[in-house]
C-alpha cells in the first residue's frame, strides 16, 4: 500500500511538473557574430508543449540582414517570414522541430534582432499559448577578429528598463521603435477592438506590464508598457497612441514638412521620423520653424523656439489632426553652440574652406593645363604640312646631290 501511495505522490509530481513546464520557443544559432555577406543559421523550435499545428511569425531586422534561406511552409514579406506547420498524423506533439532558418548580413556592423511569435492549437482545436522568444545576431567590422570562434555575450545591468523590441500584431506603428522614443502612434479601423503588443525587455528578468490595448473605444486610446528592473530600483515607460476611427484620412496628424530656416535637420525629414538634431550658431538666441501637415485641415503648434540656452534645446511640433482628438509629437533638438565649441567649428570651417580653395585651384590649374595642351595640339596641327614639305625637300635635295656625286 505505502509503495502504491509513493508511486502516487511520485507520478503527481511529474504531472506537475508538466503542466508548470513553460511552453517556448527555443532559437538555437549556429555562430554569434558574423561579418558582412557572411551567413548565420537560427534553428528554430517549440518545446513544453503539446500542439497539432501552428502558424510562426519571425520578425526581423532587414536593414542589417537579409533572409536567404527557403525552407518549406514558409512565406517571406518585406521583414516578416509566417511559417505553417500541421502534424502529419493530427496528433499533437511535444517538441516540434520547425527547421532552420538562413540569414545573410547586410551591414558592415550592427545588432539584428530576430524575434519569433507563434500560435498554437491542439488537436481538440483548442488555442496553446506559445512565449514568444527572440536573438540578437552582431555583426562585426571586417576588420575585427573574431578568437576562436569564442564568443562573450553582454553583462545586462539589472536595473536596465529599456525595451529592445516593440511591436504590434498590426503594421503602422510611428516612428520605427527606438529604446529611447518613449511615444509612438497607431491609426486603427473600427474593426479592429484589440492590439496584441510584443514588448520585450533588454534584461530579460525585468518585469513588463501591457495595458490599455485591448476593449479599444472609439476615439483615442493609451497603451502603456510598464517596465521595472529586475532589482525593482527603476522604472520606465512606454506609450503607444491608437486612435479607433471610422475616418483614418480625419485622424491623419503626420507632417509634410518640417524645416528650419537656414538650417539643416539630421536625419533627412521623413513623416514617419518624429525625433530630429540641429546645431545652431552661438549667438542663435530663436529659430523658425516650418511645419506643414499632409492633411491641410490638421494644424501644428509649435513652441519654445525663442530664448534658446546654450547646449540643448528641445523644441515641440504638435500636430493636431482635423478630429481634434489625434495628436503626434515631433521633437527637434537644437544644440546651441558655447564658445569653445563655436571656436572649435570656425576653425573646422576654416580647415574645410581651405581644402576646397585647394581643390579647386588644383582643378584650375589642370583645366589651364589642358587648354594649353589643347592649344599646342591646335598649333601643331596648322604647322605640320610646313614641317612636312620642309621634310620632302631636304629629302629630295639630298636625293639629287647623291645621284650627281654617283654621275661624276
Amino acid at each position: 500500500m505505502k509503495r502504491i501511495i509513493v508511486s502516487l505522490i511520485i507520478l503527481l509530481a511529474l504531472l506537475t511538473t508538466i503542466s508548470l513546464a513553460e511552453t517556448e520557443i527555443e532559437m538555437i544559432t549556429d555562430k554569434d557574430y558574423i561579418k558582412k555577406d557572411e551567413e548565420i543559421n537560427v534553428e528554430v523550435n517549440i518545446t513544453n508543449t503539446n500542439v497539432a499545428a501552428l502558424t510562426l511569425e519571425i520578425f526581423f531586422d532587414n536593414t542589417n540582414l537579409e533572409y536567404i534561406g527557403e525552407i518549406e511552409n514558409a512565406n517571406y514579406s518585406n521583414n516578416r517570414i509566417i511559417y505553417t506547420w500541421v502534424s502529419e498524423d493530427g496528433k499533437n506533439k511535444n517538441i516540434v522541430n520547425i527547421g532552420t532558418f538562413k540569414f545573410k548580413a547586410k551591414q558592415e556592423e550592427g545588432t539584428a534582432n530576430i524575434v519569433v511569435e507563434a500560435e498554437g492549437y491542439n488537436e481538440n482545436g483548442n488555442t496553446v499559448n506559445i512565449n514568444s522568444n527572440n536573438t540578437e545576431v552582431k555583426i562585426l567590422k571586417e576588420n575585427v577578429a573574431i578568437q576562436n570562434n569564442e564568443t562573450t555575450n553582454e553583462s545586462t545591468s539589472t536595473d536596465n528598463v529599456d525595451l529592445k523590441v516593440l511591436r504590434l500584431n498590426h503594421e503602422g506603428i510611428s516612428p520605427d521603435f527606438s529604446k529611447d522614443i518613449k511615444e509612438y502612434y497607431f491609426i486603427a479601423d473600427s474593426s479592429i477592438k484589440n492590439l496584441e503588443v510584443t514588448a520585450i525587455p533588454e534584461n530579460s528578468k525585468a518585469i513588463v506590464k501591457i495595458s490599455g490595448n485591448n476593449n479599444l473605444k472609439m476615439g483615442l486610446n493609451t497603451i502603456n508598457i510598464d517596465i521595472q528592473s529586475e532589482d525593482k530600483t527603476k522604472n520606465n515607460n512606454y506609450k503607444i497612441y491608437v486612435t479607433r476611427t471610422n475616418d483614418i484620412e480625419k485622424a491623419n496628424a503626420n507632417l509634410e514638412n518640417l524645416a528650419i530656416r537656414q538650417v539643416t535637420i539630421s536625419p533627412e525629414f521623413d513623416e514617419n521620423i518624429t525625433n530630429y538634431r540641429v546645431n545652431v550658431d552661438n549667438l542663435v538666441n530663436s529659430v523658425d520653424i516650418l511645419a506643414i501637415p499632409i492633411n491641410i485641415n490638421a494644424k501644428a503648434e509649435v513652441s519654445n523656439t525663442k530664448n534658446l540656452q546654450i547646449g540643448d534645446n528641445i523644441i515641440e511640433v504638435v500636430v493636431i489632426a482635423e478630429d481634434g482628438i489625434t495628436k503626434k509629437k515631433y521633437e527637434i533638438n537644437v544644440h546651441r553652440r558655447n564658445e569653445q565649441e563655436e571656436a572649435e567649428y570656425e576653425a573646422e570651417q576654416k580647415q574645410q574652406a581651405e581644402k576646397l580653395s585647394f581643390i579647386l585651384e588644383e582643378q584650375k590649374n589642370e583645366e589651364n593645363a589642358n587648354a594649353n595642351n589643347g592649344e599646342i595640339e591646335e598649333n601643331m596641327k596648322d604647322i605640320i604640312p610646313y614641317i612636312i614639305l620642309v621634310v620632302a625637300v631636304i629629302c629630295i635635295t639630298v636625293a639629287i646631290i647623291v645621284i650627281k656625286k654617283k654621275e661624276k
